[in-house]
């Protein structure tokens, strides 16, 4: 809170602070520390204002969430400004999950070398390499309450701290009149959307065209994107659509503003920070796979088994695959034509994540794959 001091002073209030006082004098010399002397006339002075130094409050309380059903990485809010970011993470340096806050920059972007478990370990990421040092016992207990002071989080108590608002952090993809709200998840030191991509037009706000599964030879024929529709609306909401490669490589775009859709190394990246293992990157939730071939979904990825499409197999592999379109492209000598690199997740309960190599393994652009973006 700024604190201002005004003061009307009248001749005599003046005179104690002037460096050469008379009973008769109509200015006010004040003697600089740096040897200058500055005169004032007294008639031209209509008040005097101390001003102390701009004073905010630089202590507050953060109520980390009890679950985070509302998205796995949330927003600390103060006066409309990101000061913190808590997020539910894997640590594959620990192998396991943590709840941790990060102070953010002016940009409200996370300080992920200054990391705070609730059990009060540090978290120390490495951007380069994408693995976290994480130092300290770890308490009993979680603490429900971390605080932020003067850009630092710590567990011990402020006794005038302010209470901040903590709020998902999600993406709001507008694309004309249609609108799509998904969450984000960290992963090691990247950030992703936690759901797959529903949009039904570019980013520019172009309809991506719709065709139907049974529908091979518009399929086949088409080079400018396409979405396969026919899936039934609560569907839609867990597993998004199935787009051909050519919605990547599209001008119009795909990914929301300030995303984009990964590259093979990114790919990597991710799976690397997930340990590998298929069942790390598994959606949890019953149904999204099939019986028995469910993840525990310790990373946050959630991936759905949407199977894949082709004009050769149709609707393939439901509920025991899935699989996500990379930027990654290639020329295909074999097939003659362009290829996309990508990510393979597998109903196999002993399996890993599987990235295509860039060179061979990766898709030609007729296929039909869901897309994740990661932000930029």
């Amino acid at each position: 809170m700024k604190k201002i001091y005004t003061l009307a002073l009248s001749v005599f209030a003046v005179l104690p602070f002037t460096a050469v006082a008379q009973e008769v004098s109509n200015s006010m010399l004040i003697n600089l520390k740096s040897g200058e002397t500055v005169e004032y006339v007294l008639s031209d002075i209509q008040n005097i204002t101390f001003k102390s130094p701009e004073q905010t409050a630089s202590a507050y309380s953060i109520a980390v969430p009890k679950t985070f059903n509302t998205g796995w990485v949330q927003k600390v809010m103060v006066d409309g400004k990101q000061v913190a970011e808590i997020c539910r993470e894997y640590i594959k340096s620990i192998t396991a999950q943590r709840d941790v806050i990060y102070p953010c920059d002016e940009n409200g972007r996370a300080d992920l070398s200054k990391g705070l478990t609730t059990l009060g370990e540090t978290v120390v990421w490495d951007l380069t390499a994408n693995t976290a040092t994480v130092t300290g016992s770890a308490a009993a207990d979680a603490a429900a309450t971390v605080y932020y002071i003067d850009g630092e989080i710590t567990l011990a108590e402020a006794g005038e701290a302010v209470a901040a608002t903590v709020i998902p952090d999600v993406i709001s993809d507008r694309r004309g009149t249609e609108l799509n709200t998904y969450t984000i998840v960290k992963i090691g030191t990247q950030y992703w959307m936690a759901e797959n991509l529903r949009a039904t037009k570019f980013t520019d706000g172009t309809t991506i065209e719709a065709i139907s599964e049974s529908n091979a030879d518009a399929w086949k024929a088409n080079k400018t994107g396409a979405y396969l529709t026919d899936s039934e609306a609560d569907w839609v909401k867990v597993a998004g659509y199935l787009y051909n490669g050519y919605c990547v490589t599209s001008e119009h775009g795909i990914a929301p503003e300030g995303w984009e859709v990964p590259t093979q190394e990114q790919l990597t990246k991710l799976r690397s920070a997930g340990n590998l293992k298929a069942m790390n990157f598994k959606s949890d939730v019953p149904m999204t796979w099939g019986d028995g071939a469910t993840g525990n979904n310790i990373t946050g990825f959630a991936a759905v088994a949407t199977g894949y499409y082709s004009t050769a197999t149709g609707l393939n592999s439901m509920y025991s695959e899935t699989w996500f379109w990379s930027s990654t492209k290639y020329y295909d000598a074999m097939s003659r034509g362009d290829n996309l690199d990508t990510l393979r997740v597998t109903s196999t309960t002993t399996g890993n994540v599987v990235v295509s190599s860039s060179t061979f393994g990766g898709h030609a652009l007729e296929f039909g794959h869901a897309i994740r973006c990661i932000r930029k």
